[in-house]
């Protein structure tokens, strides 16, 4: 998809009315790549036009959200009410006639399901800061009365990859409340067994099923035959099982920290905020910013090293210039013919450029590749889980078993250097020297 040069234009845009057209919105950003997509809308990398500001934009089709634009509405609300580091933000969003264009913070690390398809496991310190940046997520929205009700990996986006830090993004699903609510929705691994009647503890008994996964790679609770039935009677009961070899290497503590957010009785489960105060989420954050720490202090002492070398070597290149320069006498004693070689062979040499420009008009549509998913995981999940409304993804899912409860889910070169032996300016001057003596 190849999109059309716009002039630069200070993208102000209004966010009510549908009266915009798509002239307008690729007038204002330049639409990139795919990065997701679901039943109801897709995401693409884009960026803004006036200041070069990398964003993601969810695209959704109004037509399929008939009947559903209440969904949106209050996403749109949710969103424009919430600031807080460990969440996705929204920074604007746009309507034409026939789509919806919600404006987000683009998080370029992908999602945490990608994260733990491509490592199967996380070590404890990993595991534990992660369940720590999202525990803040959900004590800024539980303080605010607001439940997720879709907290899954596939709705945890990483800031960076290689950096486990995560920001909690889709609240298509999200709602304000102040009694318990009644609807059914969620993906089956992850809802909690007060299902039908429930308040925001469900969103804290999903991080317990995301903690388990994190550090044995498969999820608490499975149907072998995908029965979605027997799933939620695994997860009524909530026997909860560690088995040998996969757990042998975790400590009590972060089984214990299991056992607290896996209660079935959601009064007696931790809250997000006494998960922030639990003494092994505490110890594994603190390691993984002393090892961050101590990661940036040795990069530091070795760039200062390599600067270190790189000036000696630069002084002792101009050294043995000078050495050279002070046997070969003055640049006078250069003839004109040999200055002027020197100077045609630096021209030839330069002849291809550096760096060769990209042509930016032309936009990468083609969707990330699917992950492929490690013998373990794929052992406990055989199929991607199915999203109750929630917001679908174009990569695979951590698997789970069962039908959709509903289907409300909103939208889910490098120059080659050329060397060449040139017998040195001194050499050659000293021959023309000898023969004129001779």
């Amino acid at each position: 998809e190849t999109m059309v040069t716009h002039p630069e234009a200070s993208c102000v845009l209004p966010c009510e009315g549908t009266d915009l057209t798509l002239a307008d919105i690729e007038r204002c950003y330049e639409i990139g790549r795919l990065i997701g997509d679901g039943n109801f809308a897709v995401v693409r990398e884009c960026r803004r036009r006036d200041n070069g500001q990398p964003v993601a934009v969810k695209i959704v089709e109004r037509s399929k959200l008939v009947g559903r634009e209440h969904m949106m509405q209050n996403e749109l609300s949710l969103l424009g009410s919430l600031s807080h580091p460990r969440i996705v933000r929204l920074l604007a969003h746009h309507h034409t006639h026939t789509h919806s264009y919600l404006v987000m913070e683009l998080v370029s690390g992908g999602d945490l399901f990608e994260a733990i398809n491509d490592k199967g496991r996380f070590l404890e310190p990993e595991a534990g800061r992660m369940v720590s940046d999202v525990s803040e997520a959900l004590n800024y929205i539980h303080c605010r009365s607001i439940v997720h009700r879709d907290l899954k990996p596939e709705n945890l986006l990483v800031i960076s990859a290689g950096i486990g830090r995560l920001k909690l993004g889709d609240f298509g699903l999200a709602m304000v409340v102040t009694e318990p609510v009644f609807t059914i929705c969620g993906t089956p691994t992850y809802v909690a067994p007060e299902i039908l009647r429930y308040g925001v503890p469900v969103d804290v008994w999903a991080l317990g099923v995301i903690l388990y996964i994190l550090l044995c790679g498969f999820a608490p609770f499975r149907s072998r035959d995908r029965d979605q039935e027997e799933l939620f009677k695994l997860i009524k009961h909530a026997e909860l099982h560690f088995p040998s070899p996969y757990w042998d290497s975790i400590s009590e503590e972060a089984k214990g920290l299991v056992r607290s957010l896996l209660k079935p009785d959601p009064t007696v489960r931790l809250t997000a905020e006494q998960i922030l105060q639990h003494h092994w989420v505490k110890a594994m954050a603190s390691v993984c910013s002393q090892r961050e720490l101590s990661d940036k202090t040795k990069r530091d002492s070795a760039d200062s090293k390599t600067e270190l070398h790189r000036a000696a070597a630069t002084k002792a290149a101009e050294s043995l210039a000078n050495q050279i320069a002070g046997h070969s006498g003055t640049k006078k004693e250069i003839s004109p013919r040999r200055h002027d070689e020197f100077t045609t062979r630096g021209q030839d040499q330069n002849k291809t450029p550096l760096v060769q420009s990209e042509d930016m008009s032309t936009i990468d549509t083609v969707a990330s590749q699917k992950k492929t998913q490690t013998p373990l995981y794929e052992t406990a999940c055989q199929e991607k889980p199915e999203t109750i409304s929630a917001e679908q993804h174009s990569r695979g899912n951590i698997q789970d078993s069962g039908q959709k409860l509903s289907n409300v889910d909103l939208f889910n070169q490098s120059d080659s250097s050329i060397t060449q032996t040139e017998p040195s300016s001194q050499n050659k001057l000293q021959s023309k020297h000898n023969r004129e003596q001779q």
